[in-house]
C-alpha cells in the first residue's frame, strides 16, 4: 500500500524535481488549462463530498451503472437489463447494434476526451465503445419508456423510481455527444431529454395537464430547446429547474435568473438565524406558485412581511438529486454561479431546528417524506458545511429581510399578534370586549346627553 502511494506521488510531475521552478510553473499552467477547458468532463464526485458517511449512498447506483465509474458485481442484474434494453432500442430504431457500435467507435477519440482520465485507466477504445453503445442505448430506451403507460415495455418488475434515480447520479452520466450518435432523431433528442426531466422532476408535485404549473413546465421546454445542448442528463435537469420562464425565447443561451447584485459589494451581516426569529418579527413564509428555485421573493409591509419560497418535496429520490446537483456544481471544470449550492445555503440559514421545518410544512413549502423533522435539519447542516456558494445570489432578498427584521415596530406588532391574536378564540374575545367597550361608552354618552 505504501509502495503504491509513493509511486503515485512521485509520478506527479511537480514532485520529480521540487527545486526546479520552471517545472513547477509548467505544471501550474497545465493544471490551469485542464480546468479552463470549455467542456465539462464526466468525473467522480469530489472526495470531500463522498466522505459524508451517512450520505455516501446517494452517489452510488442501486441497480443501473452507466459509464465507467462503477464496476461492482452487485450491479450485475442491471447489466443484464442494459443489454436487453440496448437490443430493444436497436430493433425499434431499425438499426443494427453493429451499425451503432461503428458510429461510436468512429468518434471514440473525441468521446474519450469527454471523460476524466482517471475513469478510463486501463480501458481500451474497443471496450469503451462497447460500453457506450450498451449504456447509451439503454439510457435512450429508458427515457422513451419511463412513463406510466409505457414502463411495462421495459420488461422489468422494478419500481420505475429506482431506475430514474440512478440516471440522475453524477457518476452515472453519459456525454450528450454519445446520445446524439445513438438517437433516432438528433433534432428531437434535446426536447425529449427536457420532457423526461419535466416528468421526473422530484422537486415538484406532478399535476394535471390542465394546471397552470404544467403549462409553466411546457414554457420552460420552449425556452430550453433554444439553448445550447446540455452536457448530460443531470445538466439537463439542472437547467430545467433553474430556467426563468420569463426569459426571452430568442436568446441563444437559456436565461438563469440568479438576481446577482454588484459582485464587488461586500455581503452585509445577517442577524436573523432561522424562520422562528423571522416569524417573531412578523415575517411569514408562503408557498410560491412558481416552482423555479430562482423565484424566491420577499414583500415587506408596515406591520409584517411575506417570504415566498418554491415548494420542495423531500424524499429519498429528492435528496439523491439534490446532492448530485450540488456535487456537479462543485466540479472544478464546470463553470457556474453555484445556484443550487446557494439555494441549499439559504435553506440552511432558514432551518435551524425542527420547529423551523414544522413551520415550512405548515406553510406547504416543504413536504417531508424523508423522516423526522430533525433529519431534515441534520441533512441541510451536513451538506452545507464547507459548501461553496455565491454570496450575491439572494443578497437583495436577505438585505430587505434584514432591514425589516430590525424594525422595532414590526417586532412589537408581531409580538402582540402572536401573544393575543394567534387563535380565532382570542380574536373573538377581543372583538367582544371591544364591542362591549363601545356600547358602554355609547350608553354613558346617551345618559349624559339626556340628563
Amino acid at each position: 500500500m505504501d509502495r503504491n502511494r509513493d509511486r503515485m506521488y512521485w509520478e506527479i510531475e511537480p514532485y520529480a524535481d521540487i527545486n526546479n521552478l520552471e517545472d513547477l510553473k509548467k505544471e501550474r499552467r497545465k493544471m490551469e488549462e485542464k480546468y479552463e477547458t470549455s467542456t465539462t468532463k464526466i468525473q467522480h464526485v469530489p472526495y470531500y463530498m463522498r466522505n459524508l458517511n451517512k450520505y455516501e449512498k446517494y452517489y452510488f447506483p442501486n441497480l443501473i451503472s452507466i459509464g465507467p465509474a462503477h464496476d461492482d458485481p452487485r450491479l450485475s442484474r442491471g447489466r443484464e437489463y442494459k443489454v436487453m434494453w440496448m437490443l430493444m432500442y436497436a430493433e425499434e430504431s431499425r438499426k443494427t447494434p453493429q451499425f451503432l457500435y461503428q458510429r461510436i467507435f468512429n468518434n471514440i477519440a473525441e468521446l474519450r476526451g469527454l471523460f476524466s482520465p482517471e475513469l478510463l485507466v486501463r480501458i481500451s477504445d474497443v471496450f469503451l465503445a462497447r460500453m457506450l453503445l450498451v449504456d447509451g442505448c439503454a439510457m435512450l430506451q429508458i427515457m422513451e419508456k419511463a412513463t406510466p403507460s409505457e414502463f411495462k415495455d421495459l420488461k422489468v418488475k422494478i419500481d420505475i423510481q429506482v431506475i430514474i434515480r440512478d440516471l440522475f447520479l453524477l457518476e452515472n452520466q453519459l456525454p450528450y455527444k454519445v446520445l446524439e450518435l445513438l438517437c433516432k432523431d438528433e433534432t428531437e433528442l434535446k426536447i425529449s431529454m427536457y420532457r423526461f426531466c419535466k416528468l421526473h422532476n422530484t422537486f415538484t408535485v406532478l399535476e394535471s395537464p390542465h394546471s397552470l404549473r404544467f403549462k409553466d413546465a411546457e414554457d420552460r421546454i420552449e425556452i430550453l430547446k433554444k439553448s445550447s445542448p446540455p452536457n448530460h442528463l443531470l445538466d439537463c435537469l439542472r437547467r430545467y429547474i433553474l430556467v426563468d420562464e420569463m426569459a426571452s425565447i430568442g436568446k441563444d443561451q437559456c436565461q438563469i435568473n440568479v438576481a446577482i447584485t454588484n459582485a464587488n459589494k461586500k455581503e452585509k451581516y445577517i442577524s436573523y438565524r432561522n424562520i422562528q426569529e423571522l416569524k417573531a418579527c412578523g415575517i411569514q413564509v408562503k408557498r410560491q406558485k412558481n416552482v423555479s428555485l430562482n423565484n424566491i421573493s420577499f414583500r415587506s409591509s408596515c406591520f409584517g412581511g411575506k417570504l415566498h419560497l418554491p415548494p420542495l418535496i423531500l424524499e429519498d429520490s429528492t435528496v439523491t438529486v439534490l446532492l448530485n446537483l450540488v456535487a456537479y456544481e462543485m466540479c472544478p471544470d464546470f463553470e457556474n454561479n453555484f445556484e443550487i449550492c446557494s439555494y441549499v445555503k439559504l435553506l440552511d440559514l432558514l432551518i435551524d431546528s425542527a420547529e423551523d421545518v414544522k413551520e415550512l410544512r405548515s406553510s406547504r413549502v416543504l413536504h417531508n417524506s424523508l423522516g423526522s423533522d430533525e433529519e431534515v435539519v441534520e441533512l441541510f447542516n451536513a451538506i452545507s458545511s464547507g459548501l461553496m456558494h455565491n454570496p450575491d445570489i439572494y443578497s437583495g432578498i436577505r438585505e430587505v429581510m434584514e432591514k425589516h427584521y430590525k424594525k422595532k415596530l414590526s417586532i412589537w406588532v408581531a409580538e402582540a399578534y402572536y401573544s393575543y391574536f394567534k387563535s380565532p378564540w382570542t380574536i373573538i374575545a377581543f372583538l367582544a370586549a371591544l364591542i362591549a367597550l363601545v356600547l358602554t361608552a355609547l350608553q354613558t354618552w346617551l345618559a349624559f346627553k339626556s340628563s
